[in-house]
Parts: structure tokens; C-alpha cells; sequence
């Protein structure tokens, strides 16, 4: 089975692989601390009053209320995912979904959040699981490799990425072993299913999306769209658009499969 050439891709429906969220979040707003990020947050802190009766609502730092997250969240072929796990990675999307929120008027559904942050652990530990039974390698410079990429495509050097990972209650060490795991499932993911490949036809159509939400996105501020820039121009970064994404819908299918296979069992 082919074990060499893992890369960072950003695969961002797998919120419990940290950071792989937590660099397209940093990306996006070029600091650490003006989005909340995926599992990033110190492991879980107590919560204090301010909830009702029925384990809902929030405290007064804006955080869940966590109390009736059973210590063990859910099971996985024998390996457990525990309410230390869970919470860190709860309270950033739940911090997410409340920003949303603010904007959309709509309410946080805080049990469907519950179930989808299992759900998406879950699919983190059979994906690892299945990674380690293919005996899929990650080397030290991989992993170095995939932290100087992340810091890069965050347009931070790879010192200050690891401060603005530790101000989230990472070390080093966690970043590491959190790389190690994401770039181990991509490893899987290619040993699966060989390298991912944009056509021509891809490219367009990625090229025709991009220029639409471009217009939509100006239509919605009221501003003129900007120009954007020829299909040539943008044909490197639509072709690794394209590739990350073929990627990351083969992870979901795969994660699929192995959830079906699996022994899984959800205490929520």
C-alpha cells in the first residue's frame, strides 16, 4: 500500500481534527483571537451558574453550559471519547454558532451541536483508528513540514502560529500530535483512493462559482464587484480548491463506511 507523500489539505467538515480547523480559521481572519477555532480551547473548564433547569443556556463568559456531558461521551470499537475530549471542541462551535446567531436571529440548537460535535469526533477516531491498523507512517518531517504549511497559509511565521496556538490552551506538543493525526487520516484517504486530480472542466466550474460569489457578495453589501482576476491567473489555487474538496467529500464517504461497519455507541 503506498504510504508516502501526506500534504496538509484543509479538511474543514472534520471538526475534531484541530488543526485542520483551526488553520482555515486563522486564515480567514489573520489572528488567533478574532475567531473562535475548533478544539483549540483549554480542556474543559468548569461552568458556572446561569444555565436552567434543564442543562441549557449559557454562563456569564458566554461559554455552555456543559454539566450533563456524561465522562464518557461515546465509544469506538473499544476506545472511549470522553467529556475532556468532547467540551473543548462543543464550546468553540457553540462560540461559532453564537456569532452566527447575532447575526441571524435564529437561537443556537444546542442538542443538535451536541450530537454533530460527537458525530464529527467519532468520525475522527475511525479514521484514525483505521489509519493506524493500515500502519499509515507520519515522520517527524511530516509533521514539521505540515506546521510550517499551516503557519503559511495562516500569513503568520511559524513562531507566532504556535503563540496564537498556545493562547488557545495548545502547546506545541498538542499541535504536533494533533498534525500527526490529521496528516495521518490523509495519508488513509490516499492510500484509499490515489491522488485526487482536477480537470479541465473542474477548474471552470470553480472559476464560474468564484466570479458568482463575488457578485453576490457585492450585491449584498450594496458595493460594486471587484474584478476578478483571469481563470489563468487563479488556475493554481482553483486546481488545489478543487483537489481539497474531491478530498474531503472521500473522507466523509469514507468516515461513512467505517461508521457502518464500527462498533460505535453515543452516551448523549
Amino acid at each position: 500500500m503506498p504510504k508516502a507523500g501526506v500534504s496538509v489539505q484543509k479538511s474543514k467538515w472534520l471538526l475534531g481534527l484541530v488543526v485542520a480547523t483551526a488553520v482555515g480559521s486563522l486564515a480567514a481572519c489573520g489572528s488567533a483571537e478574532e475567531e473562535p477555532k475548533a478544539q483549540e480551547t483549554s480542556a474543559s473548564a468548569k461552568q458556572e451558574a446561569g444555565s436552567d433547569a434543564s442543562g441549557q443556556g449559557q454562563d456569564q463568559s458566554g461559554k455552555p453550559n456543559t454539566d450533563g456531558i456524561p465522562k464518557v461521551v461515546a465509544e469506538v470499537n473499544g476506545e472511549k471519547i470522553t467529556k475532556d475530549d468532547f467540551v473543548p471542541l462543543y464550546e468553540t462551535q457553540y462560540q461559532q454558532m453564537q456569532m452566527q446567531s447575532q447575526q441571524s436571529g435564529q437561537q443556537v440548537d444546542e442538542k443538535q451541536l451536541k450530537t454533530q460535535t460527537a458525530e464529527n469526533l467519532v468520525s475522527t477516531e475511525l479514521l484514525s483508528q483505521e489509519a493506524e491498523k493500515r500502519d499509515i507512517k507520519v515522520s517527524d518531517k511530516d509533521v514539521d513540514k505540515g506546521l510550517e504549511e499551516s503557519a503559511k497559509s495562516s500569513q503568520m511565521s511559524k513562531k507566532d502560529f504556535l503563540a496564537a496556538m498556545k493562547k488557545q490552551g495548545m502547546d506545541e506538543k498538542k499541535v504536533h500530535a494533533e498534525l500527526k493525526t490529521q496528516l495521518a487520516i490523509e495519508g488513509l484517504i490516499k492510500d484509499e483512493y490515489g491522488e485526487f486530480k482536477a480537470s479541465g472542466e473542474d477548474i471552470g466550474q470553480a472559476y464560474q462559482q468564484a466570479k458568482t460569489q463575488q457578485e453576490q457578495m457585492a450585491q449584498q453589501s450594496g458595493q460594486q464587484a471587484q474584478e476578478v482576476p483571469s481563470l489563468e491567473e487563479m488556475r493554481p489555487q482553483l486546481e488545489e480548491q478543487v483537489k481539497s474538496q474531491k478530498s474531503t467529500e472521500a473522507t466523509q464517504k469514507f468516515a461513512k463506511k467505517l461508521r457502518k461497519q464500527g462498533d460505535v455507541t453515543i452516551n448523549l
